[in-house]
């Protein structure tokens, strides 16, 4: 198990009845045995137990990593799911992927 280095909790809502608690974590991108390197993810409460991301140096794997956390809460977005953080606040998924808010 490698550490996460950044985390959130959002609130996935589709209805009034239908309210998800998600954890977001990032990990720390880490090197494999034949040079490749991969970085942990996490949206727990969505999708459970999801594969570290690959990429050719951490760099990579770490850009990866977040851009596939915006491409799945976007896919969300996009089927009527509305993403708010803590204090009921919606978020905006491109936003809170540029500048974390």
């Amino acid at each position: 198990m490698h550490p996460y280095i950044a985390e959130r909790i959002l609130f996935l809502k589709y209805t009034e009845d239908e309210v998800k608690e998600v954890h977001v974590g990032i990990g720390q991108p880490y090197q494999n045995e034949d040079g490749s390197w991969a970085c942990p993810i996490q949206l727990k409460g969505l999708f459970e137990n999801l594969a570290d991301v690959g990429g050719e140096d951490s760099f990579q794997a770490l850009m990866l990593a977040q851009n596939l956390a915006r491409t799945l809460l976007n896919a969300l977005v996009e089927k009527g799911w509305t993403v708010y953080s803590f204090a009921d606040k919606e978020v905006d998924v491109d936003t809170l992927f540029k500048v974390g808010v």
